[in-house]
């Protein structure tokens, strides 16, 4: 007869769970959160480069020493730091994710210590004009499927008006440079056609007036064209009956969530193949303004910084390679006689 005990552990080892099976979870989890095909792929060549180092098959045999072991590796590899730092926060998410999860007991993400960079101010990452134009054709993509189906469903009718909103946000994002929670609270009467004007709600609960681009007045009629297609008493009802630019589905009360523009940026990473979010839009307004040689005051203004010194500070790279190429321009050989 074999002992309780052995039972026990037979029948525990039989449930342990493979580092395999939790990398498959992990990645199941990566595509639930709609990250691009790349950077997922990039996390699982981190992981499997790990899993083939520590040769280890169930996830409760890892050790302090065993993580210590790869990481020393990986420092002798003579890797650059931001590789380095980009395998160790994988791995750190990883095992995260397999605590948070229940894959395994213990908190082994507690065992990789983050790397401490020296901070440097660095070229902030902004929209191409293709990339641009690329987001308003599926947008446009989207307008177009749905209305060709308005007043077949109440869910047609409500996804049309999501992608016309979506349309008009993004304007709004890329040709204000607003944060993304201006742009969800914008009410009505915040936006004045009669002026070219649109009133924004800033930090510190301090207004800015912001011009409104011709770009974007073209996109605000279209949309008000657009609406008037939409017969759906409910959806219009909302609408009507709120303040806002924006209101909230379950509540005309409330504007739309930053969480429901977080999910829309989510989507346009699927689309550019990298991820985007709302801020991109702001850094990317401040840069073609910068490189449009725009006084520095004025765009300060315009982002509703409460000083030009900070709007230095944040576009110093994008100021001097904008003065750079202005500049260069002034140089002249002078032919031979």
């Amino acid at each position: 007869m074999i002992p309780c005990l052995i039972l026990l552990n037979l029948e525990k080892v039989g449930t342990l769970m493979t580092i395999q099976k939790s990398i498959h979870y992990f990645k199941a989890s990566l595509e639930s959160m709609q990250l691009s095909s790349h950077t997922i792929k990039a996390y699982l060549q981190d992981l499997a480069q790990w899993q083939a180092f520590v040769n280890i098959e169930a996830l409760e045999d890892l050790s302090f020493e065993v993580l210590q072991e790869y990481l020393m590796h990986l420092q002798s590899t003579g890797l650059k730091p931001t590789s380095l730092r980009r395998k160790r926060v994988v791995l750190h998410r990883f095992l995260t994710f397999c605590y948070e999860k229940r894959l395994c007991d213990e908190k082994f993400y507690d065992y990789i210590d983050p790397i401490k960079m020296r901070k440097h101010k660095a070229p902030k990452e902004v929209l191409s004009t293709e990339e641009i134009e690329e987001l308003f054709d599926y947008i446009d993509g989207q307008i177009a499927i749905n209305e060709a189906l308005l007043g077949t469903s109440n869910h047609y009718d409500y996804l049309y008006y999501c992608w016309i909103r979506n349309k008009l946000i993004v304007g709004i994002l890329l040709y204000t440079g607003c944060r993304a929670n201006e742009a969800v609270s914008l009410k009505k009467m915040d936006i004045n056609i009669k002026n070219n004007t649109i009133l924004l709600l800033a930090k510190g609960f301090k207004y800015n007036v912001v011009p409104i681009h011709p770009e974007l007045l073209t996109l605000l009629k279209g949309y008000d064209e657009q609406i008037q297609l939409l017969k759906n008493v409910d959806i219009l009802k909302v609408i009507d009956e709120s303040i806002y630019m924006f209101p909230s589905r379950q509540d005309s009360g409330a504007h739309l969530a930053t969480r429901t523009l977080h999910d829309l940026m989510l989507k346009l990473s699927g689309v550019l193949g990298r991820h985007i979010h709302a801020h991109l839009f702001r850094h990317t307004f401040a840069s073609y303004c910068i490189a449009a040689n725009m006084d520095i005051t004025t765009l300060s203004s315009l982002i509703s910084h409460s000083n030009p010194s900070i709007t230095l500070s944040i576009y110093t790279h994008e100021i001097e390679a904008t003065q750079k190429q202005n500049e260069i321009k002034k140089l002249h050989f002078d032919k031979r006689s």
